[in-house]
């Protein structure tokens, strides 16, 4: 049959949780009309009918579904589909039965704003305050004023006279006679209340619960249903315990407690209507839900009679969203969930609409702050359907004029095609009004502090729209951008964790399979450091050139060239902006110039960086300044998210890709060469001579000497810099028994010194010497005895016997003799250098001392066991003095002693020391 109505003739809609609560209400129709076809994304059944005056809607939750989520799904879809101008949601509650309200099974409560409440009160939203306690926030709006003026004069008429609910329910009965056995009173008895502490035992019926301990209270006179005004609490729980209803009840001043409600208040203006078909607590039983739900559709049909047809022309149909968004939502989209929740909290569970809400997302570019607002824009069209969403692209000032310039053509805001309109005013003033209805405005790419300064009027911060109805989300790579326009309100926004990246790149693959080669993978998603662009990029380039991730991680690993290669390939996203590039190696180029707009000194520590380790980059490295500068210096590379303050104060880390866009930036600029040498210049002036004292100083600068003497990019920096640097790479690693890497850096050193300086030179000998003791120490004694002897000969013509680097090149030669087993030969040699240390340097001096214990432990070697011991009291005495007792040498000579009185212990010996 062919509906002679059309969906505009439909203004009321009628949501109810529940089958039997639908039904009940449909029952109280007039009549019935045939159903029309709906938006295509509107999932609700809906009832069609009349009742008096008004054309009506009914809607019912889906089977299974109950809760503030659910009914809101259900709202949004019926304004999708009809203009409604005002709704009721009508069903089943949950009474609190008190002196002031006696309420009974079977009554009808009805939202009246009470108190500090709108008639509405989530009573289970809130945050955990001190000492436990937990604190409800946040508020709900009160009904529309036109159904307060309705309510009010329904009050007024039930003082003299009496409501026609009884008619109400025998036109249920007429009309649908079947619902007559199951939709009437449940009888007086069956009416049960019991004291708040008592729990219900047994099954679903009460007839196991203690009769002793029933609230006594005063028979009415008749089975007529009761009407009671009030603020009914609304929360994602059945609320089912005595003593906590009671709680609740008082603090919220509440008489009723239902589930859906709180969904539906600030967005779609209604009144709540709820029959009470049990107590609020654990003695719940089904025996009163359907004559609960016929009271309050009876009431409900009664109460659209006190509801003026004229009134509804005064009523606005309930402004429809409007959504500019310039991507469409991505069905890709992985993660972030708890920032997701946050935006969803901040602008909507929260939002008090006593101020316009403005919050920041910050980041590093490429983390995608632009992705996790969109998928925020589309999520708050399923929370709050009534809210409208613009996006403004705020990368320069004609972009954002460009972006008002569409919002103002959606909103048809009159003269904004005007030639010498001022779009961005119109724009603003327009959202500012509250008739706008609710909207967030979206700011992508507010990186530019100058546009967005928060004083001047040429700023773009003063034409942002302010409406208690409104809220604004920025998204920034500027954290000074980020904080003066969202003040406490900043999400930043990290790397993702490894199962994020993971699920993102297995979204962003073609062949799934890839993934199947796991440890690729893991290596791959390292390299990349988690950053979401670089993965993008990297499924892009494997999707295109169709090959393994093993491949692929190989290219990052071959060189800095060949990163910057990969890292440079623009892909295709269609999640970007026209004209805009998005290669990992060239989306923060645009930062790093304003970086060297803005702060000369942060823009050298920049480059400074990119030679160095990335992450654990103490301030102390870095060129000097004053710490003001450097404190300002640092704070700029902060706020744009290229250092991330460790816990530790004072040590900071980079993303990796970072560090390897900054080289490419210095590349670009034809400033590789300079800042190179610059930056070897001002670590090998930084970097201590690595001594046991200070041994908590180079550990920290160690891997990022390391870093920046390896790197490819310094093989042309002056020769005395690049030896000073591994000379003192090869003490660390001497001092930490590293005798690999010591070698290593020694044979470094040692080549550069001989082809610049030759081998006679006293700093090339220091470094041979060196580098025989290393090579000692790692058992490779040949060698070391051939570099040992051949130093010792050219030191002894060179600088002389009495030098103390030819001293300390027959010391080694004594104790490379020693650990062969040629203690003769060591002890002769050691003896000499014991003369020449205290001819030379005195016979307190630490090397003396040293040179002593060696005789002492070649003696011991020898089993002479006497003298060793008499010979011990010299070093331990004289290193306590001289270095400490802490130190290593004076440990060594201590257990050295220690071992040797032991070992005379059990031959018997000792009688002599």
């Amino acid at each position: 049959m062919t509906s002679p109505y059309k969906k505009e003739h439909y203004e009321v809609g009628i949501i109810c949780a529940l089958a039997i609560e639908a039904a009940a209400m449909g029952a109280m129709l007039d009549e019935t009309h045939p159903k029309l076809p709906i938006d295509k994304a509107d999932t609700n059944d809906y009832t069609f009918g009349r009742i008096g005056d008004f054309n009506l809607i009914i809607a019912c939750l889906p089977a299974g579904s109950m809760g503030n989520g659910p009914a809101a799904m259900v709202a949004n879809n019926m304004r999708r589909s009809f203009s409604i101008k005002f709704g009721l949601m009508v069903g089943i509650g949950g009474g609190v039965w008190s002196k002031k309200a006696d309420i009974r099974l079977g009554d009808v409560v009805v939202s009246q704003p009470t108190g500090t409440h709108g008639g509405v009160v989530q009573w289970d939203y809130g945050k955990m305050g001190k000492g436990g306690v937990f604190e409800r926030t946040g508020s709900l709006n009160r009904p529309p004023p036109v159904l307060l003026h309705a309510l009010q004069s329904l009050r007024t008429f039930s003082e003299g006279d009496y409501l026609e609910i009884p008619m109400a329910l025998d036109l249920m009965a007429k009309n649908k006679p079947k619902m007559v056995k199951l939709y009437t009173h449940r009888g007086a008895e069956n009416d049960q209340l019991f004291n708040a502490s008592y729990d219900h035992i047994g099954d679903d019926s009460c007839e196991g619960c203690d009769k002793e301990l029933l609230v006594r209270r005063e028979p009415r006179a008749d089975l007529q249903p009761e009407i009671h005004y009030g603020n009914i609490a609304s929360g994602n729980e059945v609320m089912k315990h005595g003593f906590t209803r009671d709680q609740t009840a008082k603090k919220e001043d509440v008489i009723c407690f239902e589930m859906e409600a709180a969904g539906l208040m600030n967005d779609f203006p209604c009144l709540v209507i709820r029959g009470v078909c049990d107590y609020a607590d654990s003695h719940k039983n089904k025996m009163w839900q359907r004559y609960g739900a016929a009271t309050a559709a009876a009431f409900a049909r009664v109460f659209l009679g006190f509801v003026k047809k004229q009134d509804m022309i005064k009523i606005s149909e309930i402004p429809k969203p409007q959504r500019l968004l310039p991507f469409g939502r991505n069905n890709h989209f992985v993660g972030r969930q708890s920032q997701l929740d946050n935006l969803i909290k901040i602008f909507v569970l929260e939002d008090k609409q006593d101020n316009c809400q403005r919050v920041a997302l910050d980041g590093l570019g490429g983390v995608g702050k632009t992705h996790i607002a969109l998928e925020f824009a589309f999520r708050l069209q399923e929370y709050s359907p009534q809210c409208s969403v613009f996006w403004v692209h705020a990368n320069d000032a004609t972009s954002f004029e460009n972006s008002y310039r569409e919002i103002g053509k959606m909103l048809h805001i009159q003269g904004i095609d005007h030639e010498q309109a001022n779009v961005k005013e119109l724009v603003q003033q327009w959202l500012s009004k509250e008739s706008t209805g609710k909207w967030v405005l979206i700011i992508d790419n507010a990186d530019d502090a100058q546009l967005f300064e928060t004083t001047g009027d040429s700023s773009l911060s003063s034409y942002l729209p302010d409406s208690n109805l409104g809220g604004i989300l920025f998204t920034t790579r500027n954290h000074e951008v980020a904080t003066d326009h969202a003040e406490a309100d900043v999400i930043s926004i990290g790397m993702m964790d490894d199962s994020e990246s993971r699920e993102l790149l297995q979204t962003s693959l073609q062949k799934k399979n890839l993934l199947d080669d796991t440890r690729s993978t893991s290596k791959l998603l390292e390299l990349l450091a988690n950053l979401p662009l670089a993965i993008k990029q990297a499924g892009a380039f494997l999707n295109k050139k169709n090959t393994t991730i093993s491949k692929y991680v190989n290219m990052l690993e071959n060189s800095n060239d060949t990163q910057i290669k990969l890292l440079a390939k623009d892909f295709e996203d269609k999640w970007r902006y026209k004209g805009m590039f998005n290669p990992v190696a060239t989306t923060w180029l645009i930062s790093f110039k304003q970086v060297e707009q803005q702060n000369d000194l942060a823009a050298r520590y920049m480059a400074f960086i990119s030679f160095i380790n990335e992450q654990n980059i103490p301030l102390s490295i870095l060129p000097p300044a004053s710490e003001f500068d450097q404190l300002e210096a640092i704070g700029t590379l902060t706020v744009f998210g290229f250092l991330t303050e460790q816990t530790s104060k004072g040590v900071y880390n980079m993303h990796r890709l970072v560090h390897i866009a900054m080289k490419n930036w210095l590349r670009i600029g034809n400033r590789l060469q300079d800042e190179s040498t610059r930056a070897v210049e001002q670590v090998a002036a930084a970097f201590p001579w690595p001594e046991y004292d200070n041994r908590d100083t180079w550990t920290v600068y160690l891997p990022h000497t390391e870093h920046i003497i390896d790197a490819e990019e310094v093989s042309d920096v002056k020769e005395s810099f690049r030896w000073d640097i591994l000379d003192k790479l090869g003490r660390c690693f001497w001092l930490d028994k590293n005798h690999r890497k010591s070698i290593e850096r020694y044979e470094g050193a040692l080549k550069l010194k001989e082809k610049v300086l030759g081998k006679g030179y006293p700093s090339t000998l220091r470094t041979a010497t060196n580098l025989g003791s290393s090579l000692a120490d790692q058992g490779r004694y040949t060698e070391a005895e051939t570099i040992i002897r051949e130093t010792l000969a050219l030191s002894e013509k060179v600088l002389g016997k009495k030098h103390p680097d030819t001293i300390i090149s027959m010391g080694n030669l004594a104790l490379l003799l020693n650990r062969q087993g040629r203690y003769t030969e060591a002890e002769t040699i050691v003896r000499e250098v014991l003369t020449l240390h205290e001819k030379v340097l005195g016979k307190e001096h630490p090397d003396t001392l040293t040179t002593v214990h060696w005789i002492a432990f070649l003696l011991k070697r020898r089993r002479q066991n006497n003298d060793a011991a008499i010979l011990y009291q010299r070093p331990l005495s004289g290193f306590e003095k001289a270095i400490g007792k802490d130190h290593p040498n004076t440990l060594a000579c201590l257990k050295g002693y220690k071992s040797l009185l032991e070992d005379m212990r059990l031959r018997g010996e000792g009688n002599e020391v």
